[in-house]
């Protein structure tokens, strides 16, 4: 059921008007006379229907009519021509501080707005409190409104129109007036009348507020309806109109379409839009404000078919941007200089990768996961990996369905601050967020005049669903033949000929002190470093003084590890081991001294279970199974005596594991101060 018709609509303006237009032609004998000449029309031919719970969104350029049309709607203007039947109350905030007598107070103004709204004094009376309480201005309440400030003006008449219990509400572009925490409080506050089922039509150059709240957008453009659609097509034909104006400009490789939008990015892959409505922009914190790319003036320098150059400068900080934007080899490069005018402080500085929520796995070096649901509680961005962990390649991965490709990014940057971060965004801006974060302490946070290159963060969507880890974490592998060892966050994957052999916990070590397993996969991982035919990471544990340094180098036959104890203190420790979790495939296991058959696994035992019956000390143990490479570790000479042994771990775990233990005969180990080896050997790999 419609409850707002509009039924083919004109509104015209006279152009001259003022004492200047009274004598002579368009002056006030001419209107007498109906010549009405130099008439504008800001609506021509408008018609649209808004159906009952529906949130309908309204966009376009400064001057394409979207204002007009909300006061049509409001009955604060009527149409020159046609027809428009609103059916209920209706809520209106379209100019500020409309509506207001600035000799009454901020109490007496609440009465009389509600009371042009159509609400009884007592109706008032019960929701008095709540619209104080929402407008954060108690304070000031009985003071008269002439002392407020347009940011008090807008709280207090957002907050009467949001709690008449409107059956229509019509928000205009006011709200970006207020502070940052009660834009958020008016956001939440739309998506809850918009939940309650009440009608909304919302005007806003804030697209991505748009595209959260609205099921379908209208676009207008000199006064006329150009389309409506849902928020995605709509707002990616808009993005794709403006696109060829100074400032802006549309280009593309393959399947990958780039709208740059004065400073902000906008991307599409077969007309599908991967990038969020808030798109690929920056932003900047100087001296506690925030500052944008897409608040900047933008002027693109030079432009063709395959990208752009571009120069911003940012309103109210001293700063020229430098975006450069082009396609080499099919992947989309954006790099980033920042020249200063003169010296500026700087606390943070971000590159910001919305991408919509169809991505729903995240991965980062040698870390993944799946992005956390999206909650109507998140007001704020909920970080799933920090920037910390140094990483400088990351991925999403869309679901199953979606007809979108996986993202890999590179980021490419001489600046040791700078690191890449995974989040959701808040719930009102609804996105997957890949943020190049760089967070300057206050003694280093002073860039001085004149340029300063940032970063270069590279976008490939040509790489296959299941080649994107191994292209991320390229620099955490090593390959002997068909032998790949992939070092991940404190444990190693290993695969022979494509298909992964170790399972669960893969290949990890793990010390046990005053009765706390302090696993591998649980320390803080440094970034990783190239060495000679290999690579070197240092973890450093979380709750003992110690750090464990793993080296991992090609061999002959398969790999060489070798795992160093730093610790700056005195270490006692139980016990400690390496162990390869191999799949439930290995049927066989051999050791120096003894060989057999793993057993079945037993859903009654909780715990993991040895297999072996001795525990003599030993330097090899092996396994074996059908259709899969033995896989066998070896100590070397500069390893400590170990007890080598096969387990079963649980039921649900179903995984076998060849491990070396290493514990003293006399009670506990002791490590002083110092280096310390705990494991030198070979994990070897042969098919029968």
């Amino acid at each position: 059921m419609a409850i707002i018709k509009v039924e083919n609509i004109s509104k015209h303006y006279p152009m001259n008007r003022g004492r200047r237009t009274l004598i002579g032609k368009g002056g006030l004998s001419d209107w007498f006379r109906g010549e009405h000449s130099n008439r504008f029309a800001a609506l021509d031919g408008v018609s649209l229907t808004v159906g009952a719970g529906e949130a309908l969104g309204i966009i376009g350029r400064n001057g394409s009519g979207k204002s007009t049309l909300l006061k049509i709607l409001a009955g604060v203007t009527l149409p020159s021509e046609g027809q428009v039947q609103v059916q209920g109350r209706v809520a209106s905030l379209l100019e500020l501080g409309a509506g207001f007598h600035p000799m009454l107070t901020g109490r007496e103004n609440i009465y009389l707005n509600a009371g042009l709204l159509g609400m009884r004094h007592a109706q008032v009376d019960a929701v008095y409190d709540e619209i104080v309480n929402f407008s954060g201005i108690a304070s000031f309440i009985n003071e008269t409104v002439d002392t407020y400030s347009s940011g008090m003006y807008v709280r207090i008449a957002f907050s009467v129109a949001a709690h008449t219990n409107p059956d229509i509400f019509l928000v205009d572009e006011v709200l970006a007036v207020g502070d940052a925490e009660f834009q958020r409080k008016c956001r939440r506050k739309i998506g809850e009348l918009r939940e309650q089922g009440k009608t909304i039509v919302f005007v806003s150059h804030d697209i991505s507020l748009v595209n959260t709240l609205c099921e379908q957008v209208v676009l207008l453009n000199k006064g006329q309806v150009i389309q409506r659609d849902t928020p995605q097509k709509t707002i990616a034909y808009y993005m794709r109109q403006v696109g060829m104006e100074k400032g802006l400009h549309n280009f593309q490789c393959g399947d990958l379409e780039v709208i740059k939008c004065d400073g902000r990015l906008s991307l599409f892959h077969r007309q599908e839009e991967l990038s969020s409505p808030a798109g690929f922009r920056m932003q900047f914190v100087s001296l506690g404000q925030y500052h944008f790319s897409d608040e900047a003036e933008w002027e693109i320098v030079e432009r063709d078919e395959q990208g752009c150059y571009a120069i911003g400068r940012m309103m109210r900080l001293p700063i020229l941007l430098h975006w450069r934007l082009f396609f080499e080899e099919g992947r989309l490069h954006w790099q980033i200089v920042m020249e200063c005018e003169h010296a500026v402080s700087l606390d943070n500085i971000n590159a910001v990768c919305y991408i919509t929520t169809s991505y729903t796995e995240w991965m980062y070096g040698d870390l993944g996961g799946a992005f956390p649901e999206l909650l109507p509680t998140d007001l704020q961005w909920n970080v799933v990996v920090a920037p910390e962990q140094r990483a400088m390649d990351a991925a999403a991965l869309p679901a199953e369905d979606a007809p979108l490709p996986p993202l890999l990014f590179h980021l490419d940057t001489d600046n040791p601050y700078f690191g890449l971060m995974w989040a959701n965004s808040e719930y009102m801006e609804f996105s997957r967020v890949l943020s190049v974060d760089a967070r300057f302490p206050e003694h280093d946070n002073q860039f001085q005049a004149g340029r300063h290159e940032l970063l270069s963060l590279c976008l490939d969507v040509n790489v296959a669903r299941d080649e994107i880890r191994n292209r991320v974490m390229s620099d955490h592998q090593l390959e002997v033949g068909k032998f790949k060892a992939s070092f991940e966050h404190g444990f190693i994957r290993l695969s022979y000929d494509g298909d992964d052999i170790t399972s669960y916990l893969h290949l990890y070590a793990s010390m046990l002190q005053e009765q706390l397993w302090n696993d591998s996969y649980n320390l803080h991982w440094g970034p990783l470093e190239q060495i000679e035919d290999g690579i070197q990471i240092v973890g450093a544990s979380r709750r003992f003084p110690f750090a464990q340094e793993w080296t991992l180098r090609r061999a002959a036959d398969g790999l060489q590890l070798s795992i160093v104890l730093i610790n700056e203190d005195v270490l006692q420790v139980d016990e400690y081991h390496c162990s390869i979790v191999l799949r439930p495939d290995y049927t066989h296991w051999h050791m120096d001294t003894e060989s057999a058959t793993f057993p079945a696994f037993d859903p009654k035992k909780p715990h993991w279970a040895h297999c072996n019956q001795s525990f003599a000390p030993g330097t090899r143990i092996r396994a074996e199974g059908e259709a899969f490479p033995t896989v066998e570790m070896q100590l070397d000479e500069t390893s400590p005596s170990a007890r080598m042994t096969p387990i079963n771990t649980t039921y649900q775990e179903n995984a076998r594991v060849i491990q070396a233990l290493f514990v003293s005969d006399q009670g506990r180990l002791l490590f002083a101060p110092g280096r310390h080896t705990l494991f030198s050997g070979h994990i070897r790999l042969q098919m029968s």
